[in-house]
């Protein structure tokens, strides 16, 4: 089922508002605080808004869902400290991507690299904070989909620690995965979207900077990647390196193989009655996900066991923070054969499975251009340490901005 874009995204956006809920005020709503005064936010189109539907990517989803009666926790947050909703923004189906490519709805403009793809399933909340549509946005995280498009875009974006926020009044993908997540234009107004979110307030804590010296992770990444990291490294005289030997390819296959089970136990009905609603690469992971043994499941579980114990064993004091790439590459060209898309995802997977598999907050920050094309440095921190890795990038953004 294809819908006229022009019947569905608002223009002059990019692609990433959708025009049923662009520009909705929310009037009647009276903010208890000012964390957030005169910042704009927009919403990833997973959340619950009052007086809306909640599409998820797909527009038979969107005709079947009931009008919502309140607000997400999360969009309710923001309001209560102040921020201003601006619109309600694009995402991949059932965020089961993270290219940010949706087969009813389009791509939203990369405004950072116009050639290439946004990244998603967060596609539309990262392309209107890039674009400056909007100061910070809501999506959600589960194999990526925050830390990717902010890498791909230039913006800073940050996915908590697994359990810190409510998701209440958000679609669920994979629920030992999912998080709900945000990007922002700046450092500050990620920082205070956390406290409005969390009830918390920023840290002064000191962190160490740990590097892993791990030879799969550097094959992993592409030349160029690989020389300014290697380049920071020996710039950063602060930085630790700690000898590693990560199995982030079977880190990898497990996240695949539990996230595949959990979607299926969450959606396999829908699926199975709207399957032929679905994009074909939406429903091409849903075959596989419905094809997930118990066995597979038992196995991906005690990999995920071993990848809690390696990292605790390397982030064995919570000031312990690990600065590594966000993704291996670029984002790829908009013209790029499926062969080279596939190839950058599972790269990129093995990179975002060390905080995903394991339920780590990670913030990914700005830094370097690659032909014309953003790569973003990311912090990786212990279990609920997500305000010492907010306090960590202050620090690291102004080194590598000096």
């Amino acid at each position: 089922m294809n819908t006229p874009l022009s019947n569905q995204l608002q223009p002059n956006t990019g692609g990433a508002f959708l025009a049923e809920a662009f520009g909705h005020a929310l009037q009647a709503h009276r903010p208890l605080g000012n964390k957030l005064k005169n910042l704009r936010f927009a919403v990833k189109d997973v959340f619950d808004i009052a007086g809306t539907r909640t599409g998820a990517g797909n527009p038979v989803w969107l005709s079947g869902n009931p009008v919502a009666k309140k607000h997400a926790a999360a969009v309710e947050r923001l309001l209560s400290d102040g921020a201003t909703f601006v619109g309600k923004t694009l995402t991949d189906e059932l965020t089961y991507s993270l290219a940010g490519i949706n087969a009813h709805y389009g791509v939203p403009r990369n405004p950072a690299s116009p050639d290439r793809l946004p990244g998603g399933s967060s596609s539309g909340s990262v392309a209107a904070v890039a674009a400056g549509l909007a100061d910070i946005a809501l999506g959600t995280d589960c194999g990526g989909s925050i830390r990717l498009p902010a890498s791909y875009c230039g913006v800073w974006g940050m996915r908590p620690t697994h359990g810190r926020l409510s998701g209440h009044g958000c679609l669920t993908l994979a629920h030992s995965f999912d998080t709900v997540g945000w990007f922002a234009n700046t450092l500050e107004h990620l920082e205070q979207t956390f406290c409005a979110l969390a009830h918390a307030d920023a840290t002064s804590m000191p962190a160490t900077f740990l590097t892993l010296n791990d030879d799969g992770i550097n094959s992993l990444l592409d030349p160029a990647v690989l020389h300014a990291f290697s380049a920071l490294k020996n710039q950063q005289t602060d930085f630790v390196a700690v000898t590693s030997a990560l199995n982030l390819t079977a880190w990898a296959a497990a996240f695949r193989i539990l996230q595949a089970s959990e979607a299926w136990m969450e959606h396999g009905l829908w699926v199975t009655q709207h399957a032929s609603e679905l994009g074909l690469d939406i429903r091409q992971r849903f075959d596989i996900a419905a094809s997930v043994t118990t066995a597979q499941v038992r196995a991906a579980q005690e990999v995920r066991i071993a990848a809690i114990s390696a990292l605790n064993q390397i982030l064995d004091d919570q000031h312990k923070v690990i600065v590594i790439p966000t993704v291996p590459t670029p984002a790829p060209l908009l013209t790029a054969d499926s062969a080279q898309v596939n190839d950058i995802r599972m790269r990129s997977q093995q990179f975002l499975c060390i905080a995903g598999l394991v339920g780590l907050p990670q913030l990914s920050m700005p830094w370097i251009q690659i032909n014309g094309a953003p790569v973003g440095l990311s912090i990786i921190g212990g279990r609920g340490c997500d305000e010492i890795v907010l306090h960590a990038a202050h620090k690291l953004h102004s080194h590598i901005t000096d």
